[in-house]
């Protein structure tokens, strides 16, 4: 069989490890608008091991009190986790700050940590290593495992309820194991032991046959819309009209195979990296110049990101995010050597083909992918020229930190 691990309101169960105070009280995490790396000043960075989930670099690790959310008399910021507690009164992720102290006024907030967070999810996951086979990392609070010609299928209980009490007594974290035959039946039956409990499903049909087409993993607003107004509105009414998804084409049978737990999927312990990117929301803005600037500070850590992972991209990916719900995006695939300015240059020109609308803009991604050790022939000399200086600025940033090197373009 295969296990589902989802750890209980992560974040909030970090802080909790550290502060008892924060025990059996409504607690948030809150996220504003990141502010610390356009900063001019010298700014506190990580970079994360391999399979981190909260990015490979962290910027800033300063501790904050309520006043951080306020600005100009209103109260910035958004709910990222909720504990229990907070969410028994209707309080969930997604919840803007103010509304959630609307809601419960002596809510405690604290700001993310995400250098906590990723170094529990690690340290978890080499301890999953030693007790299962095979473990797939899903997001930093979620993983799965094959105990298939590991453990008996009569004694997946009493294995999953030990790891879960292991976890417990040497993490002190509150996760929820869910168990089947599939991956994805067995992340479903994670959201019915929660929280902080177990469960297994040995009959597949007899489990889904009642349950809303909305709670299966991979069912968004736009699929539940189309399959409600179809008549489907269970699994069991999904199991029934296989004929159906199947004219959808890859995604409907995949779709179907892995409601109706015959999909087969393997747990994956680890792919290869396809991209880097790195992207960042703020406060509106709506002076392009100062958004080229910030792109231009994207693109130092990008960089930096880039050179540590010693690939080479050759495709490059931006997208925009405006004040009123509207995205742009642009790309271009370029066979050079990779250096800093290039990707200053290309991301730049990328932005000015992605700016469409005339609106505020509140978030900036950059990505590069696709690697592979080339160059075209008329830029080749010139690339391997900027090659040595930006292993030479890679040096000093590992040895002085991100901010030793900073162009004269990023500076307000």
């Amino acid at each position: 069989m295969k296990i589902h691990l989802d750890l209980d309101c992560f974040f909030v169960s970090a802080h909790r490890i550290e502060d008892k105070s924060l025990l059996n009280k409504p607690v948030v995490v809150v996220k504003r608008n990141d502010r610390e790396i356009f900063k001019n000043q010298k700014t506190k960075y990580y970079t994360m091991n391999e399979g981190a989930f909260t990015g490979d670099l962290i910027v800033g690790d300063e501790k904050y009190d309520k006043s951080y959310f306020l600005e100009n008399g209103k109260v910035r910021g958004i709910v990222v986790t909720a504990s229990y507690e907070a969410r028994a009164f209707g309080i969930k992720t997604g919840t803007t700050l103010a509304e959630a102290l609307r809601i419960y006024p002596d809510l405690t907030v604290i700001t993310p940590d995400y250098k906590l967070y990723h170094l529990l999810s690690y340290k978890l996951k080499l301890f999953l290593k030693k007790k299962i086979p095979f473990v797939e990392q899903y997001s930093i609070d979620e993983f799965f495992g094959d105990l298939e010609g590991w453990v008996e299928e009569d004694e997946v209980y009493e294995f999953i309820r030990e790891l879960k009490y292991e976890i417990k007594e040497k993490f002190n974290l509150p996760v929820s194991i869910g168990a089947a035959k599939s991956k994805w039946i067995a992340k479903l039956a994670t959201s019915f032991a929660k929280p902080d409990g177990i469960k297994v499903v040995k009959n597949t049909d007899e489990f889904i046959k009642d349950i809303p087409v909305e709670k299966f993993p991979g069912i968004g607003k736009r699929i539940e819309k189309k399959l409600k107004e179809k008549g489907i509105l269970t699994l069991g009414d999904v199991k029934r009209e296989k004929e159906y998804f199947y004219s959808w084409g890859k995604s409907g049978v995949q779709l179907y195979k892995r409601v109706c737990g015959i999909d087969n999927e393997e747990v994956v312990e680890k792919s290869e990296r396809k991209s880097i990117g790195i992207s960042r929301r703020f406060d509106p803005v709506y002076d392009r110049g100062e958004i080229v600037r910030r792109i231009g500070v994207l693109c130092r850590y990008l960089s930096f990101l880039v050179k540590k992972k010693k690939v080479n991209p050759t495709f490059y990916y931006l997208s925009i995010k405006y004040k009123h719900s509207k995205k742009s995006k642009a790309h271009i695939k370029l066979d050079r050597i990779f250096n800093e300015l290039l990707l200053k240059e290309i991301m730049t020109m990328l932005f000015y083909k992605a700016d469409v609308e005339n609106d505020y803009i509140i978030s900036i991604g950059i990505s590069v992918s696709k690697f592979k050790k080339v160059s075209n022939l008329f830029d080749l000399e010139k690339d391997k020229k900027m090659e040595k200086l930006n292993d030479a600025i890679y040096k000093l940033r590992s040895k002085y930190g991100l901010s030793a090197l900073v162009s004269a373009s990023e500076i307000i």
